[in-house]
């Protein structure tokens, strides 16, 4: 990691850099600066959702928040969209989508937040784990300071942690066993033969092929599965008999399926709100047991769900974890929207 602010495309085995040598010190660090302004500040300022998905809900607001923290002040969410998508609320986003149908009456931003998340409400939370510290770099500060801010945001609340610890047990999830993460876009953007897609398709065996290298160099010893594909599970399971799979154990047949042609599954879900739940609900679920795993293989530079559970990986595991982009494509930290999605 000695090239920081860029990721190569690939990190198949942790190196010794100091970056990587320091890396938990520097988390801790701003884990207990972020703690502070946000809990500490008399200075406030709110920051937005968006009418787009659940990863864009989870990294907007830590980006606008790590912007405040550097300032010195606390953010909350009130009512605010973000900037640009205020005709939203001329077209029934009543305000924000991912509440509709869940909060009742003429709710709030913060009143669908509270739905799923105790960040930004009266909650203090809790992002320190250990007094080992260690003030990051100037030119690292930015980074480790929207790592503890997408941490504090991704703040579960009590029935959303239920339903976490719900879904562990039914899939048995190992606790103290290295789990490799990949994810595979398929319904809602790519026809399943991907003669129709917004973004590069990968056939199945790519992803495959990469996992092997990371599960040769770390030893993972189970594979987490996030996908709304059950046909590519099932694939999975007859090319590698030998990997011990995680799945969610949801009904697949109800994600969003692309037809003819292209559109985007916020204008899907703001059709047929009926949706929502189910969309929501599967997509934080396969956000925190992607940060509860210890690799990733996705395609972190052009999907915004990959890389929220990219970041929320490193922030979890306090560390950069290995990881391997379908895309081939290196990864510049200094671009607008890649590191904080303003």
């Amino acid at each position: 990691m000695e090239f920081f602010p860029f990721f190569k495309y690939s990190y198949i085995v942790e190196d010794n850099s100091e970056l990587t040598k320091n890396f938990f010190k520097y988390i801790n660090y701003t884990n207990r600066y972020v703690e502070h302004v946000q809990n500490n500040s008399n200075e406030k300022n709110e920051v937005p959702l968006t009418f787009y998905p659940i990863a864009k809900n989870v990294r907007t607001p830590s980006s606008y928040m790590a912007i405040n923290i550097l300032n010195g002040k606390s953010s909350y969410i009130n009512n605010m969209a973000r900037t640009g998508e205020e005709r939203f609320w001329r077209y029934g986003w009543f305000p924000w989508l991912w509440a509709r149908g869940r909060v009742a009456g003429n709710y709030r931003n913060i009143d669908g937040w509270k739905y799923y998340f105790d960040s930004f409400t009266e909650k203090k939370i809790k992002l320190s784990t250990s007094d080992e510290m260690l003030e990051p770099p100037n030119h690292l500060f930015l980074f480790f300071t929207y790592l503890s801010c997408i941490k504090y945001t991704f703040e579960l609340n009590d029935m959303y942690k239920h339903m976490m610890n719900d879904y562990k047990i039914k899939m048995n999830w190992p606790e103290n066993s290295k789990i490799l993460a990949i994810q595979i876009r398929r319904g809602d953007s790519a026809k399943r033969d991907g003669s129709v897609c917004n973004r590069p398709f990968f056939h199945l065996e790519k992803y495959i092929e990469k996992a092997e290298l990371l599960i040769k160099e770390n030893g993972y010893e189970y594979i987490y599965i996030s996908t709304d594909s059950n046909e590519e599970i099932d694939v999975i399971k007859q090319i590698k008999p030998e990997w011990k799979l995680l799945y969610l154990p949801i009904d697949r047949s109800n994600f969003f399926r692309m037809g003819d042609e292209v559109i985007d599954l916020e204008v899907f879900c703001s059709n047929e709100p009926a949706k929502i739940p189910f969309i929501v609900d599967s997509g934080i679920a396969d956000l925190y047991f992607i940060s509860m795993s210890h690799g990733y293989v996705s395609t972190i530079s052009i999907s915004e769900f990959s890389r929220c559970g990219w970041y929320l990986q490193i922030a979890q595991q306090s560390k950069i974890t290995p990881y391997y982009d379908i895309m081939e494509k290196d990864i510049d930290m200094s671009k607008r929207d890649v590191l904080l999605l303003l």
